[in-house]
């Protein structure tokens, strides 16, 4: 190997978002001097924001199956084999006694920190990182990455600062996080450097991010949240549905619900349909033909809130002092439309800005699935958000985050 007078390292980690602390952290505890390096002034800014500042951390139980609440335009084969690596228990178990924050439960599956705040979470993969001899260097951002070549006859990578700084390390692994919420140092930059290193990258896009209607009447109900069922269909087709809760905000729609259905109507332009409170057409059928005398506004009041149950009846173009028992085949069918088939007139979405996690990245298909390396660039790994992988709202991507982030680190302090 070629001497070098800049700082040598076995494994350098770009981004300190919680894919990269959990690299670190397993890096370090392989036995390899590690150096983490970010951008920013201090480490997790998303982890900071998360869950509205508390951080739902992990999900409480895996879905079945667990790759169900991932979303790749890759291989589905591949997706399953990381979930395989290190399942939830065994993440939940190393957030509650390894990096010591106790988790509470939620409805809708989700995990906290007991304290409520994400800053433990955040100070936990800190904390274990620098115990496990981990040198974590923030204000530290990235330029360019020189890779190993016979020309340079180093076997080595020269990771360059902006600021002109140099570190040499024998492996680099991108952790640098999509383009979400760029105010946290996720620019996209990490896009960029890959490319420059051989990768090819499924066009990104903003992922469980709130969207927009130019519909003020839905608008006007900013504040009401309920349960809902949602399906998207592209060209007729159903291509995928969920239950959670709704949000009316001031701009359109969000929660749980609107979050997990975005990339459809992002992505796939597809239309997105809501039944509200989950219903079915045979169920409002048999609830509003079980009240014949009575309004047609009051039944359905009783089951929705009032200013959206009086929205949906005046859509429909049924009368609401009409009898339920008077409706005939073509008022029922408009009614059932509102209240099952509901479709969100969307405008556009609130973007990146706001977005919880990126869709797309660099392709699964360019890296070693057993170790996440590069099959462009020995040497080099890529973990979290930069990969074309995302979960649906509720912990998924932190689950991602840190399988990814422990694989990768695994497999970069091996020595060869």
């Amino acid at each position: 190997m070629s001497q070098h007078t800049h700082p040598t390292y076995d494994v350098a980690i770009v981004g300190a978002g919680a894919a990269g602390l959990m690299a670190a952290i397993w890096a370090a505890r392989g036995g390899a001097k590690v150096v983490l390096l970010d951008g920013q002034s201090k480490a997790g800014g998303k982890i900071l924001i998360s869950g509205g500042g508390r951080c739902n951390v992990l999900p409480i139980e895996s879905c079945d199956p667990v790759e169900s609440s991932f979303h790749t335009s890759g291989s589905r084969n591949v997706l399953k084999r990381f979930f395989k690596t290190w399942r939830l228990p065994e993440i939940q178990d190393f957030v509650r006694w390894e990096l010591d924050v106790p988790l509470v439960e939620e409805d809708d599956n989700k995990l906290f920190p007991e304290s409520g705040k994400a800053r433990d979470v955040r100070d936990g993969l800190v904390r274990e990182a620098e115990q496990c001899g981990a040198t974590i260097t923030y204000d530290w951002r990235v330029a360019a990455i020189d890779k190993p070549t016979p020309k340079t006859e180093s076997d080595c990578f020269v990771l360059h600062a902006e600021d002109e700084r140099q570190i040499v390390a024998k492996k680099v692994i991108l952790a640098t996080g999509g383009e979400s919420v760029p105010s946290t140092g996720s620019d996209g930059f990490g896009y960029r450097l890959a490319k420059v290193l051989g990768h090819k990258s499924v066009p990104t896009f903003p992922a469980l991010a709130p969207l927009t209607t130019n519909d003020s009447d839905l608008t006007d109900l900013a504040g009401l949240s309920l349960p809902v069922s949602w399906r998207a269909v592209v060209s007729g087709k159903e291509v995928a549905s969920g239950e959670r809760s709704f949000l009316f905000t001031h701009k359109g729609f969000s929660g749980p619900a609107v979050l997990d259905a975005s990339h459809y109507a992002i992505r796939d332009n597809a239309e997105i349909l809501i039944a509200w409170e989950g219903n079915t057409r045979q169920d409002w059928i048999d609830f509003l033909q079980s009240r014949a005398r009575r309004n047609v506004s009051k039944t359905v009041a009783d089951v929705l809130p009032n200013r959206l149950a009086a929205l949906l009846v005046k859509r429909s173009g049924v009368r609401g002092e009409m009898r339920c028992g008077n409706l005939t085949r073509s008022t029922f069918d408009a009614l059932l439309d509102q209240l099952c088939d509901f479709r969100l007139p969307i405008s556009g979405h609130r973007g990146f800005a706001v977005a919880e996690v990126t869709g797309g990245g660099v392709t699964l298909e360019s890296i070693d699935p057993s170790t996440l390396e590069s099959r462009k660039t020995p040497g080099l790994y890529l973990c979290g958000e930069i990969l074309d992988v995302f979960g649906d709202i509720g912990g998924f991507n932190f689950q991602w985050a840190f399988i990814s982030g422990r694989l990768a680190g695994e497999c970069a302090a091996k020595v060869e």
